[in-house]
């Protein structure tokens, strides 16, 4: 099975809480060539590096993220796709090599310009062929789980508020809830 993992919030804690999630929302539909959208761009140059530095190389890991990790990688693919910018991935790969997690992820998809993250999260799922994918924002889990995509929602803050999940779409409290219940429902 190939799962996708978003990164931030999920396998990486922020800080001061959930201040990056949406409700769930309107997403506009994917562009005709999305694909084109993910041609190599240029350098992104030393100040764009300099702020991907300082937002996010520090952030320390979910606890729970090496035991999940390492486990679900002896039998699946595991990816990384997340909303951040491209320039940064040297940071994330610095980060899981770090953490001893790089051996248990195939590769890591970050946003190209022009795509809102949830479009980005879909077209990545639908290049790849993800089977599941865990995303702690309920704007984009609804999005992919309403395109088709087996979603898991680790909502930290009951960022959904009153929304009815999509069929697509399930409700989870932690990593280890996530893999328990991925591996039964498979």
């Amino acid at each position: 099975m190939r799962i996708g993992f978003d990164f931030d919030g999920v396998l990486c804690l922020t800080p001061f809480g959930r201040l990056a999630v949406h409700p769930p929302g309107h997403v506009d539909p994917l562009p005709p060539d999305v694909e084109a959208f993910y041609a190599p761009d240029g350098d992104p140059g030393p100040l764009r590096l300099a702020i991907e530095y300082l937002r996010f190389v520090w952030r320390q890991q979910s606890p729970e993220a090496p035991g999940v990790l390492h486990s679900l990688a002896t039998e699946h693919e595991l990816y990384i796709v997340t909303g951040r910018s491209r320039a940064g991935i040297g940071l994330v790969r610095g980060w899981l090599r770090r953490r001893g997690l790089d051996g248990c992820v195939r590769d890591i998809r970050m946003a190209p310009p022009g795509l809102r993250t949830a479009q980005h999260k879909l077209a990545t799922a639908r290049m790849l062929g993800i089977d599941a994918h865990i995303d702690d924002d309920p704007r984009t889990a609804y999005y992919l789980a309403e395109h088709g995509l087996r979603v898991f929602l680790l909502d930290h803050a009951n960022a959904r508020g009153d929304a009815p999940p999509p069929p697509n779409l399930t409700l989870v409290t932690s990593l280890q809830d996530f893999a328990e219940r991925l591996l039964v429902s498979a």
